[in-house]
């Protein structure tokens, strides 16, 4: 999340709908951890915190997993080359072990130059290879004697200013310097986080962090570094997604019962942050800023926050759909945490790429709250934290890999969708073609892609709009179409159904005047391996236009 202000803006929230359906609501799992009482949202914010830290010092520790892919570790690792003599002469000069340093720069920020925005109210922007922010950054850059802005964006005066804050820490704790375990307390101070259970899971990321060339045979911070909490105690079940630890977040409220309310866009959010700050924060009652999801950097673990029935204060907005390809213009003034579904990933929006593991954990999910949710899969209902509020955000930024991730979402839940324009398809799977005849338009909204493309119907034309679909293998289809309606739209619009053999299945007669916007079921076929294909057909009689959208082949 980048910019100012609350992701929380309590004058368009309210309390707008009724208890969540078909499952507890986050506020009445939380009251069972204050059993016969009802406070109100400051007090229930407070008791939860309470509740939370208590939890965590009193429980049993058990370990984390360690899962990490080393396919997207592999690059980082050997990257950190470039920055190891920064490492070494600053570690040397402020007595902090490098392997600290490394740790540090590895759990914040995989060891890239990142240049923040304020997320929210209260988080300063985090800057360089050591995610240094606000006050730690303006008294590490003071006491390595570098200014403010050579410490935001020089690596070397960024990695000197970390050393030398840590350095204060570690003599304000008055440790042994000799004794790697002492300097955990020191790292977990380095974090800013408050939540006990956070600042736990932050010395276990520094201890797990990467080796470096061999430089690391006793980790620092490792003999002691803090013990782990298991998650913040729930007695009312198990997460939406399975596979997501439940961490409650008491900055939350019921989304509307009208249409207002339902689920219908996914919005991809980087926190700005590492994974544990990330979701520290956004389960602590002071940020007013919550998410429904958390995925951290490697994709090995997610958090989620608040259920997805109810209400997360993750985008403080009013839908524009002119900001959204003109779609679903009847949300318009909405405020958008009605309606959406916020993931947020550990990272920065100014990072080069992001891990493949992390993608494809985050398309899993993606995939299921869609599903669950009944989302369409497509740019206009999985979007950018930036594209809906443009004026102060910026997420995931410029390299977050659109085309692929949507693909990849659409493919885990069982379906490619062949889009009029090659732009939207994935070459191994997709194709599309269309004479001259046929011209290219957004003129008319809720489109699928980018556009669309129209002919007018002839009875004599031959020259129909054509999307392909590859398959593997021989296996049963089912086929849906989508065009934008109108009333110079034909009411008998012919979609043929052709094998890879070349043999015609069915002619399918969709009534385009209508229904705009929306997967039309052709039917369903037993297809063989091979290029199998749709033709929208411009043979008809004179006086309307057909209009080649989308194809959708799902299983």
């Amino acid at each position: 999340m980048r910019g100012g202000g609350h992701e929380f803006e309590p004058g368009l929230a309210g309390n707008p709908g009724g208890p969540a359906r078909g499952q507890p609501s986050n506020e009445e799992r939380r009251a069972r951890l204050t059993p016969g009482r009802r406070p109100g949202v400051e007090a229930r914010a407070a008791l939860l915190w309470v509740a939370l830290v208590a939890a965590c010092r009193a429980a049993p520790v058990e370990p984390c997993p360690a899962a990490r892919l080393a396919a997207d570790r592999a690059p980082l690792v050997a990257s950190t080359s470039r920055f190891d003599s920064a490492f070494a002469a600053a570690g040397a000069e402020f007595h902090v072990p490098p392997t600290v340093l490394k740790g540090i720069g590895w759990v914040e920020t995989r060891w890239q130059m990142v240049e923040g925005a304020e997320e929210f109210s209260g988080r300063p922007p985090a800057f360089g290879v050591m995610a240094l922010r606000g006050g730690a950054l303006e008294r590490g850059a003071a006491l390595a004697g570098v200014t403010v802005a050579a410490a935001r964006r020089d690596p070397v005066a960024n990695i000197r200013a970390a050393a030398a804050l840590l350095d204060a820490y570690a003599g304000e704790a008055a440790i042994d310097r000799s004794r790697s375990e002492q300097w955990s307390g020191v790292i977990v101070r380095y974090s800013e986080i408050e939540l006990p259970e956070g600042r736990a899971a932050y010395g276990r990321a520094v201890d797990r962090a990467p080796t470096f060339a061999g430089a690391r045979s006793a980790p620092a911070g490792a003999a002691a570094a803090p013990a782990a909490c298991p998650p913040p105690p729930d007695s009312g079940g198990a997460p939406d997604y399975a596979s997501a630890i439940w961490r409650a977040s008491p900055n939350f409220n019921q989304r509307p019962a009208d249409s207002t309310g339902a689920m219908h866009i996914v919005i991809i959010h980087t926190c700005e942050s590492n994974y544990t700050s990330c979701w520290s924060w956004l389960v602590n009652p002071a940020s007013q800023a919550s998410a429904h999801y958390v995925v951290n950097e490697d994709g090995s673990e997610a958090s989620q926050l608040v259920l997805e029935r109810d209400r997360a204060w993750h985008i403080a907005a009013l839908y524009d759909c002119t900001l959204n390809r003109r779609h679903d213009c009847w949300l318009n003034g909405v405020q958008s945490n009605h309606f959406t579904v916020g993931v947020e990933h550990a990272g920065f929006a100014s990072q080069d790429s992001f891990p493949a593991s992390q993608i494809e954990a985050s398309a899993a999910l993606v995939c299921d709250i869609t599903r669950d949710g009944g989302i369409p899969r497509d740019w206009q209902h999985i979007v950018a934290h930036g594209q809906l509020q443009p004026a102060d955000r910026t997420d995931p930024g410029p390299h977050w890999p659109w085309i692929a991730y949507v693909h990849r979402v659409q493919a885990l839940c069982g379906e490619v969708v062949v889009d009029d324009s090659a732009t939207f398809n994935d070459p191994a799977l997709a194709s599309a073609a269309a004479s001259g005849a046929w011209t290219a338009s957004d003129s008319t909204p809720d489109y699928y892609g980018g556009g669309y493309r129209w002919a007018s119907t002839r009875p004599d034309a031959t020259d129909g709009a054509v999307f392909a679909f590859q398959l593997a293998a021989g296996s049963s289809r089912t086929l849906d179409a989508r065009w934008t309606s109108g009333a110079n739209r034909s009411s008998r619009a012919a979609y043929a159904v052709i094998t890879a053999a070349g043999d015609t299945l069915a002619v399918v007669r969709q009534d385009q005047t209508t229904g705009g916007g929306r997967w039309h079921t052709l039917g369903t076929w037993t297809f063989p391996a091979g290029w199998n294909r749709v033709a929208l057909l411009r043979r008809d009689v004179s006086g309307s236009v057909v209009v080649a959208d989308a194809v959708r082949v799902r299983e």
